[in-house]
Order: C-alpha cells, then sequence, then structure tokens
C-alpha cells in the first residue's frame, strides 16, 4: 500500500509540480493550500508524513505544526517543514515545536525523497 503525504502550501504551481514528483515514485498525495484546511485533512485523512510551509494563510505553519503535534491522533505523523523563508533561526523553531526536519526552497530533491523516505521507515 502507497504511503500518504499531506502536502500544505499556499503556492500551487509548486504543490502541483511536487505532488507529480511524490507520485511518480510511488507516493500518494493530499493537497492543502491553507493551514486550517491542512489540520482538518490531517485529522480526517491520517497522513503518513505532512509536508508543511512555513508561511501560509489561514493558519500558519507555526500554528498549524504546534497543533498537530499536541493532538493525540496527529503527534506521531512526522512532519517536514518545506519553506522559502532564508532565516536561520526558523529551523530551530520549527525543530522546537516538533518538526521531523526542515528544507529551505529551492531544495536539493535527491536528499529532499531520501529523508522523506528515512521518515516514513521510522514512522512504521
Amino acid at each position: 500500500m502507497s504511503k500518504k503525504i499531506l502536502i500544505a502550501d499556499d503556492d500551487k504551481e509548486f504543490v502541483e509540480i511536487l505532488s507529480e514528483r511524490l507520485t511518480s515514485v510511488g507516493y500518494d498525495t493530499v493537497i492543502a493550500y491553507e493551514g486550517i484546511r491542512a489540520l482538518q485533512l490531517a485529522h480526517h485523512k491520517k497522513p503518513d508524513l505532512i509536508i508543511l510551509d512555513w508561511k501560509m494563510p489561514v493558519g500558519l505553519g507555526s500554528v498549524v505544526l504546534k497543533d498537530l503535534k499536541n493532538a493525540p491522533d496527529t503527534k506521531h505523523i512526522p512532519i517536514v517543514i518545506l519553506t522559502g523563508l532564508d532565516d536561520t533561526a526558523l529551523e530551530v523553531t520549527a525543530k522546537q515545536l516538533g518538526a521531523d526536519a526542515f528544507f529551505r526552497k529551492p531544495y536539493n530533491t535527491q536528499e529532499f525523497l531520501l529523508e522523506l523516505k528515512e521518515l516514513l521507515a521510522i514512522a512504521k
């Protein structure tokens, strides 16, 4: 059975490209363009992993991350922050809030896919 990945990012073009890339290597994807929708889908669809942008409308990534890591039904789901923001303190903050990995756009595709694979293997 394919692993399900929730992509939460407000950049629709980027999300389409990332979703196609993940689908091409065997993952199923669920998409949210707003933070509040990401929370709803995480609780309803129970993804195996979440890729979360830090800055989104209607629910900042920090709020979504904190909520997901504090909820009993989603706290075990690995969360990868993928952001276009270039702020070194942001990675520390994200990890303190419970992020399992942190990538900045543009990112190295091979490293990113390897990290997803490793997180999904650990999360079994």
